[in-house]
């Protein structure tokens, strides 16, 4: 299941962007997820969820945007959904496109609390996160 390595490198990502006395605040993790991208999402809230649990990032919660699979002709310039990279163009049916949208996996953003919390009390324990 590779949804749990993913996911330990998005707690990984936001541990290096986010400062420790800081961890406890944040509350939620915007990622965009390609629909080609290979990647279950309920597993990966799933592993995200068994990830931070224990931590002092076990109140964030995973939010997913997923992204349509989209292509470009090189020929002609159309714009398309598609289903699968290599699919031809249906303006001019040329097979010289690029996929656009629909393969990636991004951090968007990272929600804190608004409210002030205190430092955690064992930094180390995030630390082992990353």
């Amino acid at each position: 299941m590779h949804e749990l390595a993913l996911a330990q490198e998005i707690v990984a990502m936001v541990g290096r962007h986010v400062p420790a006395a800081q961890a406890g605040r944040v509350r939620s993790v915007h990622v965009r997820i390609g629909e080609l991208a290979g990647v279950v999402p309920d597993s990966l809230e799933f592993c995200f969820s068994a990830v931070v649990a224990g931590t002092v990032w076990e109140s964030a919660e995973l939010v997913m945007t997923r992204v349509a699979a989209e292509a470009c002709c090189l020929d002609c310039d159309a714009t398309f959904p598609t289903a699968a990279p290599g699919a031809g163009c249906p303006v001019c049916g040329s097979r010289v496109v690029r996929m656009t949208h629909g393969q990636e996996l991004h951090v968007d953003a990272v929600e804190l609390a608004d409210d002030e919390l205190p430092a955690p009390a064992d930094a180390e324990a995030l630390e082992a996160l990353v």
